[in-house]
């Protein structure tokens, strides 16, 4: 389970990296009458980084540029980075649900048994071992 808590924790950081942006420029800005704006993914690619933005633009085809990248280009960076997170907390949700293999009980690494941890046989009729003592 600490693996999926890690897994989940990580792809957090996306996000919260895009909300601390979008909280800073605002805090940056000093303008607290209007609502707070979120950044779209072309505005920060091109604004931190235009020379990979210039390189992917005329490295790609335009028919590709035009129907796949746009559009994501054009979404807010919360969604485009929370995607992600959501697709695998689903994912996750529907195989806890239905109990499939990450989530099943027993197996390699199952459950202990009711008696409990012990290194005993788990027999509970032979009892307590006596030594006699010669």
């Amino acid at each position: 389970m600490r693996g999926y808590t890690f897994l989940l924790s990580f792809l957090t950081l996306p996000v919260l990296g895009a909300i601390g942006h979008d909280i800073y420029i605002t805090y940056k800005d000093q303008d607290f009458d209007k609502t707070m704006m979120f950044s779209d993914v072309g505005y920060l690619w091109t604004h931190y980084h235009p020379d990979s933005f210039a390189w992917a633009r005329t490295n790609l085809e335009p028919e590709t540029w035009q129907h796949v990248i746009t559009p994501v280009l054009e979404q807010s960076t919360i969604l485009v980075s929370a995607t992600p997170l959501i697709l695998t907390a689903a994912v996750l949700a529907a195989l806890k649900l239905l109990g499939l293999p990450p989530f099943r009980e027993g197996g390699k690494m199952g459950r202990f048994k009711k008696g409990g941890f012990g290194f005993g046989s788990g027999d509970k009729k032979q009892g307590r071992f006596k030594y006699n003592r010669k």
